[in-house]
């Protein structure tokens, strides 16, 4: 598919008048006539105009129409300093009013300052009446929704590249506008705000997007240690549970026997006790007949003490208990 040209070029010739896009406006510049001292009157510009097929014209809302330098009011004037931007334009109207021999509000004119030795400069101003500008444009002036008329001259000056539509209407033939400066000003400072917010809109987006990635490991960290925990008190609950049924058990040890020591984890309890070797066998009896899912070592050894009574047979056992 074959793209469209950002603008169409209308040439202005004593004969014709010709259509070309953009791009090969460029590439025939040294064929288009700079200087033709023909000045065609207003049935002679007619008649050029209807040399110009509107049917075959390029689709496009954007036309730039070049006419001749000769048809326009062409002055150059040699200065001994640099004129500054903001009072260019109305130097510029000045001497259009003069070669025009028309009122300000009626011209349109476009300029080229050039630098010289010396720090002199010379300052180049085209110029036409309205009328004559608007005799020119307005075949285009239905065809498209934006035309602007630039000097033959200008263009051919810039023949290396492709104007954009931005460069052709800061060079183009218009009305003096004071506030224009201001404009450029104002356009100039929105583009740096924009730029400016893109920027710090930028550096959140990626502030934000490292903070929800700082977030969400910190989460998963936090789930883990949570689970850490959950897992941790489990155990506990589950360790107390298994002590106290065995710590149970031993509450329930008959007056002749005596606890000497216990201790407990969540899976395994030891503990020992004296007690006579017959409640002892009485004892793990019933201790196993009630928990016989628990594992039991028991370790015992005779106990000799000057309060052993009746001479019964005493013991000092110690029992370790896990749970299976």
């Amino acid at each position: 598919m074959k793209l469209m040209p950002t603008y169409s070029v209308a040439v202005y010739s004593a004969q014709k008048c010709l259509y070309f896009d953009s791009a090969e406006a460029v590439r025939f510049a040294d064929l288009m006539p700079v200087s033709d001292d023909t000045i065609p009157d207003s049935h002679q510009l007619k008649s050029i105009q209807q040399t110009l097929s509107l049917e075959s014209a390029p689709s496009t809302s954007r036309i730039i129409v070049l006419v001749p330098d000769s048809w326009l009011s062409v002055s150059q004037h040699r200065i001994d300093h640099p004129i500054s931007s903001s009072l260019l334009p109305l130097a510029a109207l000045s001497y259009a009013v003069e070669t025009t021999f028309s009122p300000p509000e009626s011209v349109m004119f476009s300029y080229v300052q050039e630098a010289l030795p010396a720090k002199h400069t010379q300052l180049t101003v085209f110029a036409c009446s309205n009328e004559w500008a608007q005799q020119l444009l307005e075949p285009f002036q239905l065809l498209a929704k934006s035309c602007c008329m630039i000097p033959q001259g200008q263009w051919v000056d810039r023949k290396s590249r492709a104007y954009s539509w931005l460069l052709c209407t800061q060079c183009a033939l218009s009305f003096y506008q004071p506030d224009k400066e201001k404009r450029k000003k104002a356009r100039r400072l929105w583009g740096y705000l924009l730029m400016l917010s893109l920027l710090i809109h930028s550096v959140a987006s990626v502030y934000f997007w490292t903070l929800q990635q700082h977030s969400e490991k910190a989460l998963m960290t936090y789930q883990k240690t949570r689970l850490v925990q959950s897992d941790w008190v489990l155990a506990q609950e589950e360790g107390n549970i298994f002590s106290e049924s065995v710590l149970g058990l031993v509450q329930a040890l008959p007056k002749s026997a005596r606890l000497g020591q216990f201790d407990g984890s969540a899976s395994f309890v030891s503990f020992k006790m004296v007690l006579p070797k017959q409640e002892l066998d009485l004892l793990l009896g019933r201790w196993q007949k009630q928990r016989p899912d628990w594992r039991w070592e028991i370790e015992q050894s005779p106990y000799y003490s000057s309060l052993t009574m009746n001479q019964e047979e005493v013991v000092g056992v110690s029992i370790s208990v896990f749970e299976n």
